[in-house]
């Protein structure tokens, strides 16, 4: 399995910065592929895969890419996208497998009618023969991610920096999300070894709800301290209704401790502000173009990868969350990035 992290996506952002905008050569076959995706405009991670598809397009100006996604998401409504993506019959599908029970049916169907699909940011996590076969995979492992953050927080407990875990709240927007569920098992895994109790909890979507829910989680469990979101933009949430419970949330070694993923702009900000601990980047800007360079050079030359392609976790903590900033700001523009930071 090969493994791609933070060095290969500066060193990939850099050759396609430097590579200049290539030109379509007469009678080339134009291509069309599509991202059918769960990430909306309400997501600042939106903003690395759309970026990264347009520098795919200069790279390979005979191929045309369409980002489909909505704000307001369901399993059902992103099937319903999937399904409307299949009928205009593009060259080539990305698309998270959200859920391989509902993706099954119109992902074999596309697959069986000729058309080449890559699984990108959660793949389908049954075993080879048993899952949807796709070309491949390019994405982070979510598993790991909350394995990871798990243990990069247990070193700085056992180094005295901040406390050690005693109960873990595990804090999901979407219930049905196996990529969030995979966060929180990796997670779980890390703290049940050092004898910290974690439970999932879901909090939904709604900030006014999510709000009351992990409030009122807190009040029946007061032993917890350690809340892992799962979105970045439910972290400052967490922090909030922590803080507002006098529960100390700021990254020291006492109170709460609050643990986040991604690399947008609220997780970045909140590490450099000491309200999160660390977060993660799963490589969000490889997630937009490696897909689509794979269906490219699956439809052109017939390749195809023999192995998932890892594209993280790489953790993000006070260490290196400036160098962090400084790229997402080249990535997002400066605008988009201070709208984006709701801290």
């Amino acid at each position: 399995m090969k493994v791609r992290n933070s060095v290969l996506l500066y060193a990939l952002m850099a050759a396609t910065a430097l590579g200049g905008t290539a030109h379509a050569q007469d009678g080339e076959k134009q291509y069309r592929f599509v991202m059918v995706s769960h990430i909306g405009s309400n997501d600042p991670n939106m903003g690395w895969l759309t970026k990264s598809m347009e520098e795919f397009e200069k790279k390979y100006p005979n191929v045309k890419t369409e980002y489909i996604s909505t704000n307001n998401y369901s399993v059902q409504e992103h099937v319903r996208l999937l399904e409307q993506a299949i009928s205009t019959q593009p060259d080539g599908i990305a698309v998270p497998v959200v859920s391989s029970d509902a993706f099954e049916g119109p992902l074999r169907k596309a697959i069986e009618a000729g058309i080449p699909v890559v699984a990108f940011n959660i793949p389908d996590g049954r075993p080879e023969g048993e899952r949807i076969p796709y070309l491949t995979y390019v994405g982070g492992d979510e598993y790991l991610t909350g394995k990871k953050l798990g243990e990069y927080a247990l070193e700085k407990a056992e180094a005295g920096e901040i406390p050690k875990p005693t109960h873990v709240v595990c804090a999901s927007h979407d219930s049905a999300h196996q990529g969030l569920k995979a966060r929180c098992n990796g997670m779980k895994e890390a703290m049940e070894k050092a004898g910290a109790k974690v439970d999932e909890l879901f909090i939904g979507a709604e900030p006014a709800t999510a709000r009351n829910t992990l409030q009122a989680f807190l009040q029946a469990n007061p032993d917890t301290n350690y809340i892992f979101t799962v979105a970045g933009w439910s972290s400052p949430w967490a922090w909030g209704v922590a803080n507002d419970m006098k529960l100390d949330p700021d990254v020291d070694d006492k109170g709460v401790t609050v643990l986040t993923v991604d690399e947008g702009p609220i997780s970045i900000e909140g590490v450099r502000a000491g309200h999160v601990l660390a977060t993660n980047s799963q490589g969000f800007w490889l997630q937009g173009y490696a897909p689509m360079e794979w269906l490219y050079w699956n439809k052109q030359f017939g390749y195809a990868p023999q192995s998932n392609i890892l594209t993280g976790p790489v953790i993000i903590n006070k260490d290196n969350a400036d160098k962090w900033a400084e790229l997402v700001r080249g990535v997002f523009g400066d605008k988009a990035y201070d709208e984006q930071n709701t801290w």
